[in-house]
């Protein structure tokens, strides 16, 4: 035991005990892996955390001892001018000869600097994390009791689950985030990811994407719409040249601030008409009859302003739950589908612009999402594999009614003469209670102890996806229109989530205020220049931070939100989010102003810390809805 808690500190210590253990375990037929599966699935949590904290210390310990390959290449500009034969008169030439159509020498020499790809100790110990894993999502040995759904305190139920709460939520026992490897963070994982495209047989990393962090992630996916985005700007721009036609390098939106969603919609199936290619491309907003170049600004107004509009309950393709503040698709919608292709483009440009909205979609509409992921041929996994809806994802959504069920299942007495239900879903449509058969003949067939198990699935399943099919398809096929690329299968739904939605973990205010930039502060009592660190010299400011950090988890969301347009952090953490603060002149009695398009405030130099917070907070609380702002 001892022995086995040293290595747990240091796997240098045994590495030559654990890396055969490792390669003698990842060596076993499939047969043999899906027994030890299960054995580890039943594990006790301390042994089966221990497990994975030596796997994941081995792989760091090997990983640190690799140096690193030089490039071969003793061409300095090998790759970086092309070589043009002598008629490369055509588009598809000129293309080809930058690259454009497939990997070129450079791809090539970054994906030759993974000596890991070799090590087949990491490869070993990755497929036994991978076997633990697989134990981790199917978990069987969990002694907590099963996670509340029951609405939490007002103001927070939008926050959502915490994370450890949320793995256990949905068969978990540790979140996936326990399973990253930071160290990747600092190799070259473009490298591991361009020579994971190739199929080539070697291992890499993007093989387990588990060890990815979601910084890590998101680098690759950045890379991967940068790649495309370029691509498609360059072919733009010979493609203008060879046809003496203007076309844009951008993805150039322009709308009217009335007709928001109709003009957006417009646009963007004109160029998902064309061909989908220009929308590959950076986006660019304009408004009409504003004037003002997008840098930026521009394209988050439009998001934010877009996904209040769609999202509102008053526009009815959305229906929303008191106790979960969630929503979830109506199926008695009177909007037409590409409505909801719309929202599935916007959440789309939203991730490959790195753009947090305030959607409330259930974190079991990402699963939905991802499951539903074409093929190379187009085909939706969804259309050959039936996703497999739980009471847990019901909960999500509908606390109260998953409760029933719930209690249906649990009911110790005669079910068919107490409950008095036949297969059937009771919903009410324009104010009239209708009577949906789950199976054939299901208006006939009663609810008993025997069946009850199969009336609960056919009812989860109809409610969370039959019923909504006609909502959902065009929903996803907008959302891949945009995102389709190799490395949105490297992330999990909850990922996606923390993508677009942001992260909901407690504000960590310290960290805001270190990364905050300030504009325009000058201290009349040196004469009126401006001030080195304005956040610890300028006493207003120090009043907003303070103020801030001593506010209650909700009072400090409602503030984010009031700055941002989201009360959510980016996944990646709050040192990735940048406030601005303005100075609007000396004391005056006038409210603060939030610029969310910026991430900007702008305050007064009040003269009383009082004077400040009965201000800003006035200003947040009555802005709700866009107000002040």
């Amino acid at each position: 035991m001892r022995s086995a808690s040293n290595a747990k500190r240091d796997p240098s210590q045994h590495s030559g005990i654990i890396k055969r253990i490792l390669g003698l375990l990842a060596n076993l037929d499939n047969e043999c892996h899906r027994y030890l599966t299960t054995w580890f699935s039943r594990l006790a949590e301390d042994h089966f955390r221990r497990m994975v904290d030596l796997v994941g210390k081995f792989i760091t310990y090997r990983l640190t001892r690799q140096p690193r390959k030089r490039s071969n290449s003793g061409n300095p500009t090998a790759g970086l001018i092309p070589e043009f034969g002598a008629q490369g008169a055509t588009s598809a030439q000129l293309h080809a000869a930058l690259g454009l159509s497939g990997s070129g020498s450079k791809s090539e020499d970054r994906a030759g600097d993974a000596l890991y790809s070799d090590d087949w100790q990491v490869k070993a110990a990755a497929k036994v994390m991978a076997l633990l894993f697989a134990a981790n999502n199917t978990y069987h040995n969990r002694k907590t009791d099963p996670v509340n759904h029951s609405p939490s305190v007002a103001g927070q139920a939008s926050a959502g689950l915490a994370a450890r709460e949320r793995a256990r939520a949905h068969g978990q026992l540790l979140p996936t985030s326990d399973f990253y490897n930071t160290v990747l963070d600092f190799h070259d994982l473009i490298a591991d990811f361009e020579a994971w495209e190739k199929r080539t047989g070697k291992f890499s990393f993007c093989q387990y994407p588990f060890f990815l962090s979601i910084g890590a992630k998101i680098k690759i996916m950045e890379h991967d719409a940068r790649r495309q985005m370029e691509n498609k700007a360059r072919e733009a721009f010979f493609d203008s040249i060879l046809s003496n036609k203007n076309l844009e390098q951008y993805f150039h939106l322009r709308v009217r601030r009335e007709c928001l969603a109709e003009d957006s919609l417009r646009r963007i199936s004109e160029v998902v008409g064309g061909g989908g290619e220009e929308i590959k491309k950076g986006l660019r907003v304009q408004f009409v009859g504003e004037e003002g170049i997008d840098a930026g600004g521009l394209r988050k107004e439009w998001f934010l302003m877009l996904v209040r509009e769609l999202f509102d309950p008053n526009h009815g393709m959305f229906v929303y739950d008191e106790d979960s503040q969630f929503c979830y698709f109506n199926p008695n919608t009177f909007e037409q589908s590409d409505q909801f292709f719309l929202v599935g483009a916007v959440l789309g440009l939203a991730l490959y612009n790195s753009t947090i909205l305030d959607v409330a979609l259930p974190p079991f509409a990402f699963k939905k999402l991802l499951a539903s992921a074409p093929t190379k041929n187009g085909v939706a996994p969804a259309s050959r594999n039936r996703i497999d809806y739980t009471l847990d994802d019901l909960a999500e959504f509908r606390p109260r009614l998953a409760k029933g069920l719930r209690q249906l299942l649990e009911f110790d007495g005669d079910v068919e003469a107490t409950f008095c239900r036949d297969f059937v879903a009771e919903v009410e449509r324009y104010g009239v209670v209708q009577q949906v058969p789950l199976c054939k003949n299901g208006e006939n067939r009663p609810v008993t102890n025997a069946n009850r198990k199969e009336f609960v699935d056919l009812y989860v399943r109809y409610f969370l996806d039959t019923a909504v099919a006609r909502q959902f398809d065009p929903f996803r096929r907008g959302f891949f229109t945009v995102c389709g690329g190799n490395a949105l299968s490297l992330f999990r739904s909850e990922e996606i989530e923390l993508m677009v939605r942001g992260s909901d973990e407690p504000l960590d205010v310290s960290s805001l205020r270190a990364v905050a930039v300030y504009d325009g502060w000058s201290d009349p009592a040196h004469g009126g220049r401006k001030v080195d660190r304005p956040g610890e010299q300028i006493l207003v400011l120090r009043w907003f931070w303070d103020w801030f950090a001593e506010a209650n988890p909700i009072d400090q969301r409602k503030i984010l939100s009031f700055i941002t347009g989201s009360d959510r952090i980016p996944a990646v953490g709050a040192t990735n989010l940048v406030i601005k603060i303005g100075c609007l002149g000396d004391d005056s009695d006038r409210f603060p102003v939030a610029r969310t398009c910026f991430n900007m405030l702008q305050l007064y130099k009040y003269k009383s810390r009082q004077k400040l917070v009965d201000k800003l907070w006035r200003a947040v609380v009555e802005s709700e809805g866009f107000g002040l702002k």
